[in-house]
């Protein structure tokens, strides 16, 4: 093979369509397809194409792949797409990807494929060493199943995080899908999951339909969450959220990142319903905290006052005296909040022309002490 824009063949009869994204706004992630049919991979009109040219446009690069189950049927599939994994990463920075963030997506068949190298099967040795890569280097770093898999053998603890598409519909797609979620929960494995009621695993993007349409949207948000769109290292951040001055007894504090390519939002909730934590703190470690660079602030507040079903004396349980804000929040209970008691703050003062900023800086102690400052009027 070589490392050029274009399909890449094997001796094996596996090909690598590549697709790159614009050369200015390459994350580094990359997603090798494994369509339903493999040896159609290369089809203009086909699944696997569309969604390469819907990712190339969320900066992600995508190599399709055809594969050949024949004569070693779904075990000699299995090998080609390890290999094209292994490749792929011991070529990672001739191609411009990341070789920590190679995913791998499976429609159907494809899917059964995908699951089965992630999971349970090792992939033998073969040409991949020729091509510099080795068999350990061929699992995928995350996995995405669409309208499967069900059929896959025992899930070890530590498999790569999976994003999963599929029908509650008993005739939908392939059967299973469902008890196979509850195995991959069983495995500690990080799953996000989405299920419809109804599927057609030929709808490929469902590009037009208001229900199966939404799923390729999930998918980014989901690498973009789990920080597979950068190699940039993440941060903990704690802090405190004030609102006209009082802590923030409940809420959500959002921050979304400003011009750069690859992070995701996070969100730090402000619940106070766990011992030891003060009022208006907020909290992420590191594995689901920000990448360091500015940040928009949004803070949502749940509530004018904390709810509660009953009066509790819980917030002045305190050793020695309560502080004002727990006198304060302690002694009111509205008993059902109306839609005018949720708020969103996205500037310091409602007539602020600017957006709320924050800078996340780099260092796992310098963004411990965080300060959010919001005011009604």
């Amino acid at each position: 093979m070589d490392d050029e824009p274009g399909p890449k063949g094997r001796a094996d009869g596996s090909v690598l369509y590549a697709f790159f994204p614009g050369r200015g706004n390459i994350t580094g992630c990359a997603v090798v397809i494994a369509p339903a049919d493999g040896a159609t991979a290369g089809d203009p009109t086909g699944i696997g194409t569309q969604m390469a040219r819907w990712l190339n446009e969320r900066d992600v690069t995508v190599f399709v792949l055809r594969y050949q189950g024949q004569p070693d049927g779904h075990s000699a599939a299995i090998a080609q797409a390890g290999q094209a994994v292994s490749y792929l990463r011991a070529h990672a920075g001739n191609l411009g990807i990341s070789p920590r963030r190679i995913g791998i997506l499976g429609f159907s068949a494809g899917a059964d494929l995908a699951a089965d190298l992630a999971y349970n099967q090792p992939v033998p040795p073969g040409p991949a060493a020729k091509d510099g890569g080795n068999q350990d280097s061929s699992r995928p770093d995350f996995v995405a199943l669409a309208w499967g898999s069900g059929s896959t053998g025992a899930v070890a603890a530590g498999a790569p995080p999976t994003f999963l598409v599929g029908s509650t519909g008993a005739t939908d797609g392939r059967p299973g899908v469902v008890e196979f979620w509850t195995q991959l929960r069983a495995a500690h494995v990080p799953v996000d999951a989405h299920f419809f009621a109804h599927a057609d695993p030929a709808a490929g993007l469902a590009q037009g339909d208001p229900s199966l349409g939404a799923w390729p949207a999930m998918f980014e948000t989901w690498l973009r969450f789990s920080g597979f769109m950068t190699d940039a290292s993440r941060v903990p951040i704690k802090g405190m959220v004030y609102l006209d001055g009082r802590v923030l007894p409940h809420g959500y504090v959002i921050l979304t990142p400003v011009d750069f390519v690859g992070a995701g939002p996070v969100v730090g909730r402000v619940i106070n319903s766990t011992a030891g934590v003060p009022l208006g703190e907020f909290s992420l470690p590191a594995d689901q905290g920000p990448v360091p660079g500015l940040y928009r602030v949004d803070v949502r507040q749940n509530m004018n006052r904390w709810l509660s079903n009953s009066f509790s004396g819980d917030l002045l349980n305190v050793r020695g005296a309560a502080t004002p804000a727990q006198s304060y929040f302690g002694h009111h209970r509205l008993l059902a909040p109306s839609i005018d008691d949720q708020h969103a703050y996205t500037k310091v003062h409602p007539s602020d022309r600017a957006d709320y900023i924050v800078e996340i800086k780099t260092g796992a102690d310098m963004n411990l002490g965080l300060k959010i400052e919001v005011f009604s009027q």
